[in-house]
């Protein structure tokens, strides 16, 4: 298995692992704003906004234990911050880059893996809005170039794409060394179109993120924009984030988290940037801690999407992972948290909220400079979403 292969394995180990924290809780009320802008943690501090320090919401310790062990562990950077009604905490703790050893801050960019597909999706959910396309059209009524790339053995919908129920490869999957330089989607299409399709195409659920290509390069045919521009005018530019992009934009980012491998032969690997997740729709996105709150608290409130369009994206109800979106079991609600998980090299990245928006948190690690994990178990990235979880069960 390549050493990639595992991100789309721990999101759905992740869910597993949350969906068994079960508490007898009581259920929550009201929905707190998107956050404004920020202002940076101090290097080493946990900061609570609402509370006094001698009494910090039941939930801080257990996210700074978190941030400390990882740091113990050798992680050159860890960001949280979670917004409750029964109190705020946020934490930046570590180095921007080990270059300058500049302190991290809270409002630091970083890369964010697979939570661009959340992204993707609000942009396929407004051209269902517009009456553009439906979702459970065939995606070759409206590309039929699809056909001739990736040689599906049916009807391919849009809505199997945007759940990973289309049964097609993951491009990791192909016996190419695909290496590390800047993809069209294409490309990665024809990586998947070497792999033999999954059983039970389009009921079956089997994350592939070649299942985005494909939704990109419909966005883009229909918007007549490339999708990084889409995502920019769908999702970022109607809240105002500043720090939200896709990566392949020019200028840079200056204030970028930097994440960190090593070779077998104990080389150390800088990842920021990297020219793989140039313009890419499933992990070519960059953000910030507090942007990401603020996405998903508006998404959540119906500021991007329409209310029948959000119930779209958390459905099917009882499957783990939806239109773009994560589900993680609420016990207080007995309902559920929804966002996504990101790990790419060197980083991990998660943002969940409360289906009724009381308690959220979004996480970013830069993660110990170690050989890529290979294989199912990706024990940091299940004890994030496990820590996560347990967190947003302590705000109820």
């Amino acid at each position: 298995m390549h050493a990639a292969d595992f991100r789309f394995l721990v999101v759905r180990r992740a869910a597993a692992a949350a969906v068994a924290l079960v508490a007898a809780l009581a259920g929550c009320t009201g929905a707190p704003d998107p956050p404004d802008q920020q202002s940076p943690t101090p290097n080493g501090a946990s900061v609570n906004a609402t509370a006094t320090a001698s009494a910090a919401p039941a939930f801080a310790s257990g996210l700074d234990k978190y941030s400390r062990d990882l740091r113990a562990g050798g992680a050159t950077a860890v960001v949280i911050q979670m917004k409750s009604r029964v109190g705020e905490w946020s934490s930046a703790e570590g180095v921007r880059n080990l270059e300058t050893n500049d302190p991290v801050q809270l409002t630091d960019q970083t890369h964010v893996g697979d939570i661009t597909m959340t992204m993707v999706a609000v942009s396929v959910m407004k051209l269902v809005e517009e009456g553009e396309i439906q979702l459970d059209d065939p995606i070759q009524e409206y590309l039929p170039e699809f056909e001739s790339i990736i040689k599906p053995p049916g009807p391919v919908t849009i809505r199997s794409l945007l759940s990973h129920r289309s049964g097609m490869p993951h491009y990791w999957e192909t016996p190419n060394d695909i290496g590390n330089r800047r993809f069209t989607h294409q490309e990665r299409l024809s990586f998947a179109a070497a792999v033999r399709w999954g059983r039970g195409a389009g009921s079956l659920y089997n994350y592939s993120n070649t299942n985005y290509s494909a939704l990109a390069l419909l966005v883009e045919k229909l918007r007549g924009q490339d999708i990084g521009t889409v995502i920019l005018a769908d999702n970022v530019k109607p809240l105002g984030l500043q720090g939200t992009l896709m990566t392949g934009s020019e200028p840079g980012p200056q204030n970028l988290i930097h994440g960190y491998t090593r070779t077998e032969g104990g080389e150390l690997v800088d990842n920021a940037l990297a020219p793989f997740h140039s313009g890419s729709p499933d992990t070519g996105l960059i953000s910030t801690v507090p942007e990401l709150n603020a996405y998903f608290a508006a998404l959540q409130k119906g500021k991007l999407v329409t209310p029948q369009s959000l119930a779209e994206m958390h459905h099917p109800k009882y499957e783990q992972f939806g239109l773009g979106l994560v589900r993680h079991y609420d016990p207080c609600s007995n309902n559920d948290y929804y966002g996504h998980v990101g790990v790419v090299r060197g980083y991990a990245a998660l943002a969940l909220i409360s289906a009724d928006g009381s308690r959220q948190i979004a996480m970013a690690v830069a993660r110990a400079p170690k050989p890529d994990l290979i294989g199912f178990d990706d024990p940091q990235a299940l004890e994030m979403a496990r820590t996560a979880v347990e967190a947003l069960n302590q705000a109820c």
